[in-house]
């Protein structure tokens, strides 16, 4: 009876739960019972040793072959970590067959004494596999189930456990450390939290909808500031090991995807296209990336390399030091980014070329460019008003001595062409061609240097086109109504002259809020917070907050109040954006008024309906302030209007009980 346990023990026989053999006619009392207790641990071996050979090496390459596929490189760790730790079981069995056969006197019950110490050990192995199975776990999930089983009362339990967590562990971090130090991912059955996507081509725009949609400050921040390092690697949340905090997993991929980055050759991607990372680049030769990479790590490889090796033994395995390593090597891998980035490729002189252009800092420029391209902006666009647009761009650049500098060649105009529906009626097309004028429609492009494309991504440059359309019909409307003092110097209107004069200086108070209070302030403020830090990451996170600042004190944006269930997406027009664009059209109106009439009474006509329009539109401007004075937007409305107000002209004018700078004072 002895060698038939020893038999079923060394899984040599067949053994099923239940089914268990009657016990000899010659065995001791209460051995049936005792064999019963022996033939369960025999069971829960043979079930393990199962699933090692269907786990095993030679079983994943069988599959392979015949085109199916199973467990992983994960699933083959596991395998061979249950190997292992079955070696125990299998010497402790050999000892007592060689106790055995010395002395035939020995009982079943001394068998079971040796073995009986692994039926916790197997029960709880039979418990990860059929997790397993049930659950179909592969990759990192199996790291994560290991991981939950290390803590155990039982010591031998604990031991095993932890044997077989290193080698899942040791897949793990050699995964890790590849992408890490080579932003290579080397996983061929999908199993590592990190995992390559494929994208279809898109094109890229940087003009946006004509309606601006009310986004959270906060929400816009995030996204101003999350601009896609896509090398075509993202997150794959179902394979992150539960024990790695969603930060640094993100902070994994970032560092990986920042190595990929400095593999790219900038001098082979095509002139005078916008850097898009959907697209495909060419890879360096394995000379540059070598030498690359020696300049990312500045000689830390070795060491970085030997910390993360260290990592794959069980006694110094723990989050805290794994998230101490990742921030080194991210630390080292921002501040080369930092120095390609500002040194390099100028940053500083390309943030100050977006204020020059996008931010209109070059007056004299647009002034120049308003002249000359006034009448082609105030059109619907054709096929060639982008020709005519950028030749206009030389020459105003000529005109103020501008053209032989390389700066003016970074930038450029798109004026899309819309095609007329020809079915539609006459009002419909009118509708149509003044949605499509230049003015609506302009966009100016930056071909600006690798690797700013991490900070001027597309959404970016589509909210700096906004700012561009609303400053520039701001100064077309100023420069028009300047042009007309001298026609109305001398005028004996008196109806004409109080118009021209309230038009003017509401456009130049609302002109020096944008520039001076807005542009110039957030402006010091981002280049302060750029000389104070050397870290990408941060810098990238202060543009992004000059960006959700100037386009919410522009009122280009609403910023809602937090409250839950709200809606931020909502395609709700700024109340206060949609008075300044009518105050701007009626502004447009009254400067081309001499071209609508000549006769006196059809002047005075017009003149009438203008004062009155404009008297509304005041009105419902400072009644805005008194709305939305208490919501965070209003601090901005605010602002501007306590400039148009500083006398109380406009308060009374609005008929208000109380005027504007008293409403200021609590």
């Amino acid at each position: 009876m002895i060698h038939d346990a020893l038999l079923i023990l060394w899984d040599c026989c067949q053994t099923s739960e239940g089914v268990q053999q009657e016990p000899l006619t010659y065995a001791n009392e209460g051995d049936a019972v005792i064999y019963k207790q022996i033939s369960k641990i025999a069971y829960s071996h043979h079930k393990i040793q199962n699933f090692v050979i269907g786990t095993g090496y030679l079983s994943r390459k069988t599959h392979e072959a015949s085109g199916h596929r199973m467990f992983g490189l994960y699933g083959q760790a596991l395998s061979e970590g249950i190997s292992e730790v079955l070696q125990s079981y299998k010497k402790t069995l050999k000892d007592v067959e060689s106790l055995v056969i010395g002395n035939k006197n020995y009982t079943l019950a001394f068998v079971y004494s040796y073995v009986e110490k692994y039926q916790g050990l197997f029960n709880t192995i039979n418990r990860i596999i059929s997790t397993l199975k049930e659950r179909r776990l592969i990759g990192c999930q199996i790291l994560s189930l290991l991981h939950q089983y290390i803590l155990s009362g039982n010591e031998m339990v604990h031991e095993a456990i932890v044997k077989i967590f290193s080698n899942i562990n040791a897949v793990f971090m050699n995964q890790l450390c590849t992408w890490l130090l080579y932003g290579e991912l080397r996983d061929p059955y999908e199993e590592f939290f990190i995992n390559s996507i494929k994208k279809n081509d898109s094109t890229d725009t940087f003009s946006s909808c004509q309606s601006t949609t009310i986004t959270c400050e906060k929400s816009l921040v995030s996204t101003l500031q999350q601009t896609p390092l896509d090398c075509g690697y993202n997150l794959n949340s179902t394979m992150i090991p539960y024990f790695i905090p969603l930060s640094l997993a993100q902070e994994i991929l970032f560092v990986g995807k920042t190595v990929i980055l400095f593999g790219f050759d900038p001098k082979k991607v095509k002139k005078n296209n916008i850097f898009s990372m959907s697209k495909a680049l060419i890879p360096l030769q394995k000379i540059n990336i070598e030498s690359r990479r020696f300049t990312i790590w500045e000689e830390k490889e070795a060491e970085f390399h030997e910390k993360l090796q260290k990592l794959k033994n069980p006694d110094e395995f723990e989050v805290c030091h794994l998230k101490s390593v990742v921030r080194d090597i991210k630390e080292c891998v921002t501040k080369h980014l930092w120095i390609v980035a500002v040194e390099e490729a100028q940053l500083l002189h390309e943030l100050h070329l977006m204020k020059d252009f996008y931010l209109l800092g070059r007056g004299e420029l647009f002034l120049e460019l308003l002249r000359l391209t006034s009448r082609l902006l105030d059109k619907p666009t054709t096929r060639t008003s982008t020709r005519d647009m950028n030749q206009a761009f030389q020459l105003a650049a000529r005109s103020v001595f501008l053209s032989n500098s390389a700066d003016i060649e970074k930038f450029s105009f798109e004026l899309p062409y819309v095609k007329p529906n020809a079915s539609d009626n006459l009002s419909l097309q009118e509708d149509s061609s003044s949605a499509a004028d230049g003015w609506s429609t302009i966009i100016l492009k930056y071909d600006f240097k690798w690797p700013l494309h991490l900070l001027f991504a597309p959404e970016v440059l589509a909210r700096y086109n906004d700012m561009f359309r609303l400053l520039l019909r701001i100064k077309k409307t100023q420069h028009d109504l300047h042009a007309l003092w001298k026609t109305y110097k001398n005028s004996s209107r008196f109806s004409s002259c109080q118009l021209h004069n309230k038009l003017m200086f509401l456009m130049d108070n609302l002109q020096h809020y944008l520039q001076a209070d807005v542009l110039e302030t957030n402006f010091s403020r981002l280049m302060d917070a750029v000389s104070k830090t050397n870290d990408f990451e941060k810098l990238k996170k202060a543009h992004a907050n000059f960006l959700a600042d100037i386009l919410s004190q522009s009122f280009l944006t609403v910023t809602a109040e937090d409250t839950e269930g709200s809606d931020t997406l909502d395609s709700i027009n700024n109340p206060v954006l949609n008075n300044i664009v009518e105050l701007l059209r009626l502004g447009h109106s009254f400067c081309n008024l001499s071209e609508v009439t000549t006769d006196a009474d059809d002047e005075d006509y017009y003149i009438r309906g203008y004062s009155e329009r404009f008297n509304k539109l005041v009105k419902q401007l400072m009644q805005l302030l008194v709305s939305l004075r208490e919501k965070p937007c209003g601090v901005y409305l605010a602002r501007l209007l306590m400039r148009l107000d500083y006398n109380r002209w406009l308060s009374a004018e609005a008929q208000l009980t109380q005027s504007v700078t008293n409403m200021l004072r609590y």
